[in-house]
């Protein structure tokens, strides 16, 4: 069954819901009414406290509402559809003042769009007319990374007149429905008053992008964002032999690549730190019949090699391997899988083994200078 979800971002004005949800729902001029079966809410504690008091506490604003239009009978707005801010520690933020907080509502607002995106029974509309700034670029953004055809965005507007109401939550039809300002002056009838939805365009970027790309991962909006951003970069790479850790950048720390992987890694950063070349792959397998002496040496040696990296891990020098087609193409492809989990596209293609055609050696594309080893002592 398809569901319509409504999510706005909002401050301490919840005003901006009744006027969103009356614009896209109940506006007789709308000739493409869009009702929403749920409506959720991300604010700050404030923000929400205001929605719980005002719409759904004593006030009862949505059931009147409700009650008013047909149309909105079997909308649900319920407190688990509210989504407060939370720090790292779990605490809920009374408001957005530091970058740090700044940083907790962009994870906030993209994970729930890009929860609600990830149905493709779900059509969402976004709107962005309330909170602080920064809330409603973060809403927006986030649309544009993972929204689908089917998603809309828009910012409830509301004449001058009406916008210094207090108690204006939307047009009714009633009669007796005075809205006051501050100084208790009438300044109309709430059936007066006129709202408008201004529909915002935006790119969809979702299906533009490789299916292994960052943004359809589940990292938080930040590191997704650091991410890419450290793809344009020039790509440092520390190999921390003793521990089995791989950083990059000086940011991103793999700890849990298996010994294999991480003896192939760093096989090919000492190559290229060396400023030797990189390994041509072994065309056949050592148990193919029509192998030749000279690819069974080839292996021979490849294994060799390998091993005094491998062996780093197994603490013995009685390993029995051979890196023939199948293990070199196995383990590189593992780790190649492993860099792109870890990283993104982009960044993990700066640290994949590579090569420049076919039948080319393998290598590491890092200069050599960007490239630290830490042994054992």
């Amino acid at each position: 069954m398809k569901k319509n979800i409504l999510l706005l971002v909002t401050g301490g004005t919840p005003q901006i819901i009744t006027e969103t949800i009356w614009a896209l729902a109940c506006d007789p001029q709308n000739n493409e009414q869009w009702v929403p079966d749920e409506v959720h809410i991300i604010s700050t504690r404030y923000g929400l406290n205001e929605v719980k008091n005002k719409l759904l506490g004593k006030d009862k604003i949505l059931t009147r509402m409700k009650n008013e239009y047909a149309q909105l009978a079997n909308l649900k707005l319920e407190e688990s559809f509210l989504h407060c801010f939370l720090n790292h520690e779990g605490n809920e933020l009374e408001d957005l003042r530091t970058p740090e907080e700044n940083e907790f509502a962009a994870n906030l607002i993209c994970e729930k769009i890009r929860h609600f995106s990830s149905d493709e029974k779900v059509s969402l509309h976004v709107s962005i007319a309330g909170g602080r700034k920064t809330m409603g670029f973060y809403a927006g953004y986030a649309l544009s990374l993972y929204g689908r055809a089917q998603d809309r965005m828009s910012h409830v507007l509301v004449d001058e007149k009406f916008e210094k109401g207090i108690n204006f939550y939307y047009p009714s039809a009633s009669e007796n429905d005075f809205i006051i300002d501050r100084e208790t002056k009438t300044i109309g009838l709430s059936k007066d008053a006129k709202v408008w939805l201004a529909q915002i365009p935006f790119v969809r970027l979702k299906e533009a992008v490789k299916d292994k790309h960052q943004l359809k991962s589940n990292d938080s909006f930040s590191d997704v964002v650091s991410k890419i951003n450290e793809s344009f970069n020039d790509v440092k790479l520390i190999l921390d032999i003793d521990n089995r850790k791989v950083i990059v950048n000086d940011k991103f720390i793999i700890s849990d690549l298996p010994p294999r992987e991480f003896a192939m890694l760093h096989w090919f950063a000492d190559l290229r730190q060396q400023g030797k070349d990189g390994i041509i792959a072994p065309t056949k397998k050592i148990n193919s019949k029509d192998i030749q002496q000279q690819e069974v040496k080839y292996i021979a040696q490849l294994s060799e090699q390998f091993k005094q990296y491998y062996e780093e891990f197994k603490n013995t020098e009685d390993i029995q391997l051979d890196v023939d087609k199948q293990f070199f193409e196995s383990v590189k492809s593992l780790l190649n899988t492993a860099l792109l989990g870890h990283l993104g596209l982009e960044l993990a293609e700066k640290i994949s083994l590579t090569q420049s055609k076919k039948g080319q050696p393998f290598y590491l594309n890092i200069k050599p200078e960007n490239i630290e080893i830490v042994h054992r002592i």
